[in-house]
């Protein structure tokens, strides 16, 4: 119902237009409807209110983000860090934005002070793990997926990110079953069909491989990694 709440949050901003946490909610609202650029205005309005204001500019590097505006994003998290450097999200998300630009060490420092200030940050763990494999440090993700899966066994992106890291040590049998795991917990994920099809190219199962890739694409026909590997296989 975020159309209801936005109407909330006008109302709210009606009677008092200073009101800096209604810009800031309402700014997430519209982020989600995917409307991202409104939602920047509505937290600069809430940074123009309060400037100190951590959620506003903390809202606005996830827009930022979502826009794959990556150094501008990093900006907004400082600022927050500024305020409160024990913002756990904002290490985090710093560290995503890192990764976004290929700064995998960078991203590696921010996910640890993530973890230090919470150490069942699931998604921190999730995260690390993804730059580590970047860096092809594939034992030390893997440690970084069973973290994160230790906290939340149903952490779809942790199983299929492990299954990756589990594929580049030649280890497929075991990819696969991490790929089945994702796919038990969330069966519409396109991303573990191609990821379990590659899988299976690897190891001749050419057949298997394309009846994934046609799942993938059943679910997502604009998939175009999906189209490329079903090639490779029909080939």
């Amino acid at each position: 119902r975020r159309e209801e709440a936005i109407s909330c949050f006008d109302q709210a901003l009606a009677i008092d237009p200073r009101l800096a946490m209604a810009w800031c909610s309402k700014g997430v609202v519209l982020d989600a409807l995917g409307r991202r650029e409104e939602a920047i205005k509505c937290d600069d309005t809430a940074l123009a209110i309060d400037p100190r204001y951590a959620p506003a500019w903390y809202n606005k590097g996830v827009s930022l983000n979502d826009l794959g505006r990556y150094a501008e994003a990093i900006n907004c998290y400082d600022q927050v860090l500024a305020i409160d450097p024990r913002y756990a999200a904002a290490w985090n998300n710093k560290g995503c934005a890192l990764d976004a630009l290929g700064r995998y060490e960078e991203a590696i420092r921010c996910y640890d002070k993530a973890l230090a200030i919470d150490p069942r940050y699931a998604a921190a763990w999730n995260n690390k793990g993804y730059a580590l494999n970047a860096l092809r440090r594939y034992e030390e993700a893997m440690g970084c997926y069973d973290q994160a899966l230790a906290i939340d066994p149903r952490a779809v992106l942790a199983w299929n990110n492990k299954g990756n890291a589990l594929y580049n040590l030649g280890r497929r049998e075991e990819a696969i079953s991490c790929f089945d795991q994702a796919l038990a917990i969330d069966p519409r994920g396109a991303m573990a069909w191609n990821n379990k099809g590659i899988a299976l190219d690897a190891l001749g199962r050419h057949e298997e491989a394309i009846k994934c890739y046609d799942t993938a694409l059943a679910i997502d026909p604009r998939d175009a990694k999906a189209w490329n590997n079903k090639g490779t296989a029909v080939g």
